[in-house]
């Protein structure tokens, strides 16, 4: 809950820069409390482990892949280590984060606001040569005559070319669309620490049926009191009933409950339960699968929302499109390699694809004699086979010499 001191200090700066009111509402708490009776924030959702395993996950993954920018060079691609951004996505984005931390903390922030931003700052010749990434509680999105401007706090306007903007869907926040599922886990996490923070002593009242004057009951009411926060077998003063007035874990469903939050919440990111350590039946084929599913269904995704983001706003106009930025997705697609192997093995030996076509969509360069289209019967050009034919036709019809 936000003290006084926090809801002066949101009125404060609201008054003073940004801010949209989904900004006022996290800070102040306001519209934050959801049916279940908690609050839910960004912040606070964080607090539930599946949440940060979630945003942890996809934001850590897409971190550690190679990201590269590329030239074509006619039909050949070569890596622009030369190119001005390209030590900025690939190793130092600004002086005090490498490119790991940055785009990890990009990412984050989208996974949580619905947007993660890193303010471009560029040389004068209008190559980027700085990116620092900026809190989305310290950006307000304006629009100015049809254009989309950034008004950074403590900074100043900020123009959309300038502005790198990694978004999901809609800009909108997650745990702000969901807080109902993510209120009903935090409900059930805080009773869990409740029950377990009383010693699994369940709430209830003493009842009595003989009439009590205040001061007996006080001395009752601190005597039990007093034996509650001792473990061991409580005695009930004479003429005295127990009745609880709470539930049990059990009666509540708890494990179940907190079971299907957490996969719901599994749901909301799009990542499979089994990775982020959630319990289930699994085997060493289906992991396998999930992993796929992950890299295709939840990765490739933001890999192609990074990459294009890129490529408009960090590479020139003039250069593109023969410079380009690109993950390198190889490592999440390696227990796949055997069915794209297969797949390319097919395509060969069909004549359907070359072996220059199969270099291309590995991001390899082409070889020579690599654009000659063969098929199965020892790998012979397809131009050749009807003379190919025709000597086995003439091999066929001599006679052995004697």
């Amino acid at each position: 809950m936000a003290t006084l001191t926090d809801r002066l200090r949101a009125l404060l700066r609201y008054r003073v820069g940004k801010f949209d009111s989904q900004t006022l509402e996290s800070d102040l708490g306001i519209h934050a409390m959801v049916r279940s009776g908690v609050n839910v924030t960004e912040q606070s959702a964080l607090a539930i482990s599946t949440v940060y395993a979630c945003v942890y996950k996809i934001a850590s993954t897409l971190s550690s892949l190679g990201l590269e920018i590329y030239v074509r060079n006619g039909r050949n691609v070569e890596v622009a280590n030369q190119h001005p951004a390209y030590d900025l996505i690939t190793s130092t984005p600004n002086e005090h984060q490498n490119a790991y931390d940055f785009w990890e903390t990009v990412v984050a922030s989208s996974l949580m606001y619905g947007c993660g931003y890193a303010i471009i700052e560029r040389n004068n010749r209008g190559y980027a040569e700085r990116l620092v990434p900026v809190s989305y509680y310290d950006v307000d999105v304006k629009e100015v005559d049809g254009e989309r401007v950034f008004v950074i706090r403590d900074y100043g306007v900020v123009t959309q070319e300038n502005m790198l903007e990694i978004s999901n869907m809609n800009r909108m926040s997650p745990i702000r669309l969901h807080r109902e599922n993510i209120g009903l886990a935090k409900a059930a996490q805080d009773f869990g620490s409740e029950y377990f923070g009383q010693k699994g002593q369940m709430t209830g009242v003493l009842a009595s049926d003989q009439p009590l004057r205040k001061e007996q009951m006080d001395v009752i009411q601190n005597s039990w009191n007093q034996s509650a926060m001792n473990a061991g077998t409580k005695l009930l003063p004479f003429g005295f009933k127990y009745q609880r007035i709470t539930i049990t874990p059990d009666e509540a469903q708890f494990i179940e409950t907190r079971k299907f939050q957490a996969e719901e919440i599994c749901r909301i990111y799009n990542v499979p339960p089994v990775l982020v350590q959630l319990p289930s039946q699994t085997t060493y084929n289906n992991v396998e699968q999930q992993n796929l599913m992950f890299a295709r269904h939840t990765i490739s995704p933001w890999t192609k929302r990074i990459e294009q983001e890129i490529d408009r706003k960090l590479i020139q106009s003039f250069e593109r499109p023969e410079i380009y930025s690109k993950f390198n997705m190889n490592d999440l697609h390696r227990g796949d390699l055997a069915a794209r192997t297969n797949y390319y093995q097919q395509m060969l030996q069909s004549g359907v694809m070359s072996i220059n076509e199969v270099r291309s969509k590995e991001q390899m360069n082409p070889v020579e004699g690599g654009d000659v289209h063969t098929v199965q019967v020892n790998q012979i050009a397809l131009d050749r086979l009807g003379a190919f034919s025709d000597k086995m036709s003439e091999s066929d019809g001599e006679q052995p010499t004697t």
